[in-house]
């Protein structure tokens, strides 16, 4: 998800990640110079996460909050990225739209629905892009393995 939002043109500013986990997004942006706030509900997660920041010396750009993404009050169009990696969940997927500012990207990949493969955490492939507000557009969504489903939109500035 990461190389392609750069490659998709990432403007500059902060980045939310949200159902971070251990999360090599956060790393990976952090070591191209992005402020990154990784949001998770696991403080073993998020611990593991901030140690390798440390190890990297990534850690003033890196920010562990503990928190459930799906109530984590997002700042309207505060970030330059928004993303979440194998996490569905409606009012986090809303929060995160509201979050990207005008230009911005928002990097969304979920467990994709199908025949044998539903459930609450799931979205049917399509879905993501469907959901997304007015002043987004679609740049790519895809079903890279057929396990799951994934979005890159640009917020229109």
């Amino acid at each position: 998800m990461v190389a392609a939002a750069v490659e998709a043109g990432l403007p500059d500013g902060p980045v939310l990640e949200l159902a971070c986990g251990r999360s090599g997004s956060a790393l990976a942006l952090a070591a191209i110079g992005r402020a990154v706030t990784a949001v998770d509900i696991s403080d073993v997660a998020l611990g593991q996460l901030a140690v390798e920041a440390r190890r990297r010396g990534l850690a003033a750009r890196v920010e562990c909050v503990l928190a459930d993404a799906s109530s984590y009050p997002v700042v309207r169009s505060r970030y330059a990225f928004v993303l979440a990696t194998f996490y569905w969940d409606e009012r986090a997927f809303r929060a995160a739209c509201a979050g990207v500012r005008p230009g911005g990207l928002l990097g969304w990949e979920a467990l994709a629905a199908g025949p044998g493969a539903c459930g609450p955490y799931r979205i049917r492939h399509g879905e993501l892009g469907a959901r997304l507000p007015a002043d987004f557009v679609v740049l790519d969504e895809r079903q890279p393995d057929g396990r799951s489903t994934r979005l890159l939109a640009r917020r229109q500035p």
